[in-house]
């Protein structure tokens, strides 16, 4: 088996199925991602705005008496930049049990090693990778490039982010520290919090799988099965799917609004391609690069449990009133 022939095998392939890498990064195996709304066009900085309108409608009068405030607020996006310098080589695959995929007695277009290499190799551990960074990543400019788990921001860092953002803040719900014996009833309370103006708008509660796991188990002992559950866990007041994140932290809770969750790609301009295919001495080298991140779209529609005070709301009086009509001091 020759270097060169696997190098050029594996090229000819990837130019004639050339959404082959899109499909591997952007797939739905990715747990996060299917609760996330993609965003493209993106590469590097994003803006991201929403508008605040104060109330508009008031008695006649035949004069004019301006009622009404608009506020645009504007909050920056990032997604990161990626690589896999992945290394084959083709001598351990001739002496190992896949060395039937490559035959020599077919060309280049019909040999199953390219398809073995990327779709049974590379892609179960390109989509394994995704959904550890895509909720534990941290991004660290200066460890980035080189090191695996620093090269973007999962989406805990997103929440942590979020809770500490001076202008726009995370809301925050005060839940008790959660034991087998009353998750049920934090995550009730959880859901009880949410703003009047929000409650039909989430749909979704998200935990770490441990968590989902002690919910159901409790949640059958007090109540037996679950009649709202079919293939989806959902709670008891607000019919809201439980979703269990692997790797999430064991005690966060989050929830949000439909759509505000988002996963920051560059599908259009800069799509995740393999860049390059090489050979030297006896090592193929793959090149691929892809662009990549997560982030909230508007972080007071992030509602974050949270176990350290009494606090509720926004953290400031006069935001937590201008978004919700609420003071927001403790949790009513």
């Amino acid at each position: 088996m020759q270097v060169e022939d696997v190098a050029k095998e594996l090229g000819q392939h990837l130019a004639h199925n050339p959404k082959l890498v899109p499909a591997l990064i952007y797939h739905d195996e990715v747990e996060l991602n299917k609760h996330c709304k993609p965003i493209t066009r993106i590469k590097g900085n994003f803006p991201s705005a929403h508008t605040l309108l104060g109330h508009l409608i008031q008695g006649f009068k035949a004069e004019w008496q301006e009622l009404g405030e608009l506020e645009i607020k504007s909050k920056i996006l990032k997604n990161y930049q990626q690589k896999v310098n992945f290394p084959i080589i083709p001598s351990q695959i001739l002496h190992s049990y896949y060395a039937e995929y490559y035959d020599e007695e077919k060309d280049m277009f019909t040999m199953p090693i390219s398809q073995y290499i990327m779709q049974q190799e590379m892609g179960p551990k390109l989509i394994d990778d995704l959904n550890d960074l895509s909720i534990n990543g941290v991004y660290s400019e200066a460890n980035a490039d080189g090191n695996y788990g620093q090269s973007l921001d999962g989406i805990e860092q997103a929440i942590l982010n979020a809770l500490a953002h001076a202008t726009h803040p995370a809301f925050k719900i005060p839940l008790t520290t959660l034991t087998d014996s009353n998750i049920v009833d934090e995550v009730t309370k959880f859901e009880r919090s949410f703003p009047t103006k929000m409650k039909k708008k989430v749909k979704k509660i998200f935990m770490s799988e441990n968590n989902k796991e002690r919910y159901i188990l409790q949640y059958e002992e007090q109540f037996g099965q679950n009649k709202f559950q079919a293939d989806q866990m959902k709670t008891r007041l607000g019919k809201r799917e439980i979703v269990g994140l692997s790797g999430l932290t064991t005690d966060t809770i989050f929830a949000t609004t439909e759509g505000n969750m988002a996963k920051l790609i560059d599908k259009i301009d800069n799509p995740p391609r393999v860049t390059s295919v090489q050979y030297l001495d006896y090592k193929v080298k793959v090149f691929m690069e892809f662009w990549l991140g997560y982030d909230f779209l508007i972080n007071e529609m992030l509602f974050v449990a949270n176990y350290a005070d009494a606090e509720y709301g926004l953290g400031d009086q006069t935001l937590n009133q201008k978004y919700y009509g609420i003071d927001g001091v403790t949790i009513p």
